[in-house]
Parts: C-alpha cells; sequence; structure tokens
C-alpha cells in the first residue's frame, strides 16, 4: 500500500502554555516509567502494525496505537507504525498522564499522525483518553495549561486546509480545535473548531499558527465552558 499524504513539515514536539486560574481535580496516579518502540515493518520500511509504549520494568501491560481505515477503502488501514513520540503530562492535582503519537507513511513525501493520551488506571491497564484524532505532519500541536476552561491539559491543534488555487508551498487557511476531558465520559471531546481568517505559511519545526492565533483560541474556550 502506498499512498500520499500532502506533503508537510514533521512537528514533534509539545509546547506547554498555562493562564492564570484555579480549579480542582481529583488525583491521578503517576505513570510510571515506560519504554517506546516502532510497530513491524514490510521490506520496504512501511508500517505492518502501530508504535507500542510498554510500562517497566516488565514491558507489561502495554498499548499499541490502533489503525485507522483509509477513506472509502475501509478494507485497507492506515498503520501508525513510524517515530514514535512521548511527552508526560503532570496533573495539576497531581500525577501524571502521558502524550504519544506514532506516524503512517504510504512510501510518498508526506506522513499521517495519530494521537493518544495515556492514563496508567487503578486496575493496572492502560486507557487511552483520546478519541481518533489524527493530522497531517505539518499540524501545530501542544498541550496547553488553561486551568480555568479545565484542571487537565488541553489538546489545541492547527491543521491546513489546501484549496484549489494554492500551491504545495504556498500560504493556507488552517483549521484549528480543542480538545478537553471529559471526566462524565472518561474520553477528550472537541470543544470547538473554526477556520483562520488569515493564510499562514507552514512554519515547519513551530506553532507559529498556534502562537498567532492564541488570543481566539482561549476566547473560544471560554465561551464552550
Amino acid at each position: 500500500m502506498r499512498r500520499v499524504v500532502k506533503s508537510l513539515g514533521v512537528i514533534l514536539g509539545i509546547s506547554v502554555a498555562g493562564i492564570a486560574g484555579a480549579q480542582a481535580a481529583p488525583s491521578e496516579p503517576a505513570f510510571p516509567r515506560f519504554t517506546q518502540a516502532e510497530g513491524r515493518q514490510d521490506a520496504d520500511g512501511l508500517p505492518l502494525s502501530g508504535v507500542k509504549l510498554c510500562v517497566l520494568p516488565d514491558r507489561a501491560p502495554c498499548f499499541e496505537m490502533p489503525p485507522a481505515p483509509l477513506p472509502n477503502s475501509p478494507k485497507e488501514l492506515y498503520q501508525f507504525g513510524l517515530m514514535p513520540r512521548s511527552e508526560r503530562l503532570p496533573i495539576a492535582s497531581g500525577g501524571s498522564w502521558v502524550f504519544f503519537s506514532g506516524m503512517f507513511s504510504g512510501g510518498g513525501s508526506g506522513m499521517l499522525e495519530r494521537v493518544a493520551i495515556l492514563r496508567y488506571g487503578a486496575n493496572g491497564k492502560i486507557e487511552n483518553l483520546m478519541p481518533e484524532v489524527t493530522q497531517t505532519e505539518t499540524a501545530d500541536r501542544a498541550m496547553w495549561k488553561v486551568p480555568d476552561v479545565s484542571p487537565y491539559p488541553v489538546f489545541v491543534r492547527a491543521d491546513f486546509v489546501w484549496a484549489d488555487d494554492e500551491d504545495h508551498f504556498g500560504k493556507h487557511f488552517f483549521v484549528v480545535d480543542a480538545w478537553t476531558f471529559d471526566p462524565a465520559i472518561g474520553q477528550y471531546r472537541k470543544r470547538f473548531s473554526y477556520r483562520t481568517a488569515k493564510r499562514y505559511d507552514r512554519g515547519e519545526g513551530s506553532d507559529h499558527v498556534l502562537s498567532a492565533e492564541r488570543a481566539d483560541i482561549l476566547r473560544h474556550l471560554a465561551a464552550s465552558k
């Protein structure tokens, strides 16, 4: 399977930002030490299974990034088995979660990323708190601290919209959305989504769109409380 996702720059880091305020939340277990690995690959280096994160010292339990069906081809799957990245997320009331991601490549110049937010449950199992969320490799994404909105880390991102009249390396509009943890359902849910009023260049390796749109994002978050 050699599918090409439109090429954009890889955003591998997670930036953390906060605003003033305070809310209480139940304390969480600290996520244990862990190791991570790429998924199985075929002879061409294309992923056959998802990236994996395993708790140490026994390398169990483990979490494997779930696949996602290709559009209009439900029998074929995106396998997010490349370039695992992780970041520990401190919870304000105590404990920590882990942000985890993996990349899909179909052999072309572009990649697709899937993200997960992992919690180590009281039952000793790893729980993924994020529904299926994917974005192109150029998407700005970050975990923000916004205690006036949520006592948990807020996932924000901006991904480009490639219009018919735009060239590959030109400026694009972006769709911005934000996700917050909902304790009632035990998962993150989307709070809002909007399209930027201006075009931005791709800005590979930075979160320049999120930085530029920060005031609008915070206004949307406050309005969606």
